[in-house]
């Protein structure tokens, strides 16, 4: 391999991990952190999807207010079992316990019930 094939292999490989980073960003909302394993366990019992689905599910935390919380389908080949393409916020009603407060896939921004910031940094009604 020639020096500049080399360098062109390595840019290649270097633009498509910062577009699977990107889009991994993306998918996760704006402004969002990581939810412990406990809270993730309490969040998926919520959303009712059985634990096999767990591995093909995110959860994270609304940075503005950690009582929100997306769950997000993983797009995986090993995950079609579970895909689905809507959004779901959840909310934590008292320690350990979570409920369902939208679930939708097509809907008119902004979405009631949900505050403006949480709404944004989960990525739901960017605005």
């Amino acid at each position: 391999m020639t020096g500049r094939a080399r360098w062109s292999a390595i840019l290649a490989v270097a633009a498509a991990s910062t577009a699977i980073a990107a889009s991994a960003l993306a998918s996760a909302g704006p402004h969002t952190i990581a939810a412990t394993p406990t809270q993730r366990a309490a969040i998926f019992h919520a959303f009712g999807d059985p634990k096999a689905a767990n591995s093909c599910l995110t959860a994270r935390l609304a940075a503005s207010n950690h009582g929100y919380a997306p769950v997000r389908f993983r797009s995986l080949r090993s995950c079609r079992r579970w895909a689905f393409n809507g959004v779901n916020v959840l909310q934590r009603i008292k320690p350990g316990h979570w409920r369902v407060v939208f679930e939708g896939s097509a809907f008119r921004c902004p979405l009631p019930g949900i505050p403006h910031r949480v709404q944004r940094d989960l990525g739901v009604c960017p605005g």
